[in-house]
């Protein structure tokens, strides 16, 4: 029965053998707005009530064939939804009445009626039995959207024990519903701080706590499954209060594992070269000030270097952009080669590149590093069945000998990278003081 049938007028049907008593009663229900079915006998009764849906069923006790007790405990035991029955009876005796409520009548009427009594019987009987399936049907309901609820869901009672989980917290955390159902909270809900594995966060504190309860939020908080593994989550657990006391708790988390994946994605596109996947301009105009600060709190030089490629716009130009694409991705192979594990190489354009140098603090071993970068960029690269000859020109700047900030260090080492070019390519000049003045010029 849905939600829209109890809107409608309610329907009563009169199971009573005696024909005059079937019409005062008919009679008086009509007038009180409600609908009326009637049934001879027990048996007529059982078929009727199958097929409608009936608010409530006023039958006699006492009846030829099928009596009243028996066709009661058929419907209720036969149907899903029965519909609440009313029994009248002359009998006094204390054993029918036990019967009655025995066989599942709800209420119980004697003879002769007393009309204002049933009317308000009736009423209530009816006003009940429609609550109790408003009630059922929302809970259904409600079973429902918990049950395809993505995230996870479950109650605390009152024993601190889980009492209810839904399918999506039963699969992050590894569990049939009948491993959790009962057992304390604790054994089930294992959690740590990001970075940590010691899983001893209290994620219900407020049952430990004196003062008066609060909710628990923790974003990214780790979960251990059944199988020891464990997964990140967004966590919220709320306190259930009733008149002032702690009766249990409802708690809700997401497993974002997909959603941190997708940020480290994002994060990698926005600092990396989606060619040759090295650090790109962003993640150097990033890195670049942090060691210009390290360097000056630990008192040393750190070098930069910048690299741009000689003769290779004519090899995009005569073979193509696809080999021009190979040809750049050997370059960045031959570069990291070239580096520590602490130095650091992007590419900030289309054919240039910048090395840090914070693992080699003098200049001779940056004139070293970049010597070294002009010979094996020196040597060909076959590219799509091409040879292709390249080489670079180099240009460094040093901190905090020509230079005390970023945007003035890579500037610098651009300017020696052209002095450079300008001396016959292919090798590599220190920025000096002289060489803004020929930018000037």
């Amino acid at each position: 029965m849905s939600l829209t049938t109890f809107r409608r007028k309610p329907t009563i049907l009169i199971v009573d053998d005696d024909e005059v008593l079937r019409l005062l009663l008919r009679q008086f229900l009509e007038v009180e707005g409600y609908r009326v079915v009637e049934a001879e006998d027990g048996s007529s009764a059982l078929l009727t009530v199958v097929d409608e849906d009936f608010d409530l069923v006023i039958m006699d006790i006492a009846m030829p064939g099928i009596d009243g007790l028996s066709v009661c405990e058929r419907i209720k035991s036969s149907m899903e939804e029965p519909p609440p029955v009313l029994m009248i009876t002359a009998l006094e005796d204390e054993e029918s009445i036990d019967r009655a409520f025995s066989a599942g009548a709800v209420d119980l009427i004697r003879k002769p009626i007393q009309w204002s009594v049933l009317r308000n019987r009736i009423r209530y009987i009816i006003n009940a039995y429609h609550a109790r399936r408003e009630i059922e049907e929302l809970t259904r309901s409600y079973e429902m959207i918990l049950d395809a609820a993505a995230n996870g869901i479950c109650g605390i009672d009152d024993k601190q024990r889980v009492s209810f989980a839904n399918p999506a917290a039963l699969t992050m955390l590894g569990y049939e519903q009948a491993e959790m159902i009962g057992r304390p909270y604790r054994e089930i809900f294992k959690a740590s701080k990001p970075g940590t594995d010691d899983f001893d966060i209290d994620c219900c504190p407020f049952f430990h706590e004196s003062t008066s309860p609060e909710p628990f939020e923790f974003d990214e908080l780790r979960l251990l499954r059944k199988d020891g593994t464990s997964f990140s989550a967004d966590f919220r657990s709320t306190p259930i209060v009733e008149g002032r006391k702690l009766s249990g708790a409802v708690l809700v988390f997401q497993d974002v594992t997909e959603r941190q994946q997708a940020a480290e994605i994002i994060r990698h596109m926005a600092n990396h070269d989606s060619l040759t996947s090295l650090p790109n301009r962003n993640f150097c105009n990033r890195r670049l000030p942090q060691a210009i600060s390290l360097a000056s709190r630990e008192g040393r030089k750190i070098c930069l270097l910048f690299i741009d490629l000689d003769r290779f716009k004519p090899i995009n130009d005569k073979y193509g952009h696809a080999v021009g694409d190979k040809v750049l991705l050997e370059v960045a192979t031959r570069l990291k080669e070239v580096l520590r594990a602490s130095d650091s190489v992007c590419r900030i354009g289309g054919d240039e590149f910048v090395i840090l140098l914070e693992s080699s603090p003098t200049i001779e071993g940056a004139e070293y590093v970049a010597q070294r970068t002009i010979d094996i960029l020196n040597e060909p690269i076959e590219a799509e069945g091409h040879q292709c000859s390249i080489g670079a020109s180099v240009g460094i700047s040093v901190y905090p000998d020509d230079c005390r900030d970023a945007r003035t260090m890579l500037q610098h080492a651009d300017i020696a990278m052209y002095a450079a070019k300008k001396k016959g390519r292919n090798r590599y000049e220190k920025f000096s003081p002289e060489m803004m003045n020929a930018v000037s010029e």
